[in-house]
């Protein structure tokens, strides 16, 4: 299977658990960043890592980063990230993923042509106020503004009955995806309808968010 290739342009907090995290999944993965150090240190793990200024449009064009399928931008400056998401929607990379500080930095990214742009901070507070809000539910992942893929805890009144049973998508509109041992993480996709829930298994499933909190 042919490996995923991306690039991460700065190496924060963001940009370095980002490059762990793809690493892992057997991606191959080029990060680039001025500083010596933190490039030492992420090339123990990574692909390819390089000390160089993206900010410089030579730099991006020497790195051939329009032959990436993805590229992150993670610098914090302001002023840095624009100017990088700008040289590459010139170089008409695929798909520019960029990290913005606040609304107003995701502004002006998404006027110079990033294709999708992140605010981790308000990103995580969404996901924690999901998780005070309704904890039973493990872990949630929005889709559109009103649908998500969620993974619940199987409730207590659903512990030995069939999916059939259930009818989850007649009473609560969502579709069930799969389900997670809780404790080998195995996974079970597209269970059939005989399928009896255990207390020890997760719920993956697809709907509006306000019939995920319905059942969580």
């Amino acid at each position: 299977m042919k490996k995923r290739k991306y690039a991460i342009i700065g190496l924060g907090k963001f940009g370095y658990f980002l490059a762990k995290e793809l690493s892992q999944m057997n991606s191959e993965v080029l990060c680039i960043d001025k500083n010596e150090a933190i490039v030492e240190e992420v090339s123990n793990f990574v692909s390819h890592a390089v000390v160089a200024d993206a900010s410089k449009r030579e730099v991006i064009e020497d790195l051939g980063l329009h032959e990436m399928e993805k590229v992150v931008v993670a610098v914090g400056s302001l002023t840095q990230s624009v100017l990088i998401t700008l040289y590459l929607r010139e170089m008409q990379c695929k798909f520019i993923l960029a990290k913005a500080n606040d609304e107003d930095h995701a502004t002006v990214l998404n006027l110079v042509g990033a294709h999708e742009i992140i605010i981790p901070e308000r990103n995580s507070a969404r996901k924690v106020a999901q998780m005070l809000t309704t904890p039973n539910i493990v872990d949630f992942l929005p889709m559109m503004p009103e649908f998500c893929v969620a993974e619940v805890k199987a409730p207590s009144a659903f512990i030995g009955h069939t999916l059939g049973e259930l009818q989850l998508r007649r009473k609560y509109n969502i579709y069930v995806l799969g389900i997670k041992n809780d404790l080998n993480g195995k996974i079970e996709l597209m269970p059939p309808a005989e399928h009896v829930v255990r207390e020890n298994e997760i719920l993956i499933f697809m709907g509006k968010r306000v019939d995920a909190e319905k059942i969580s």
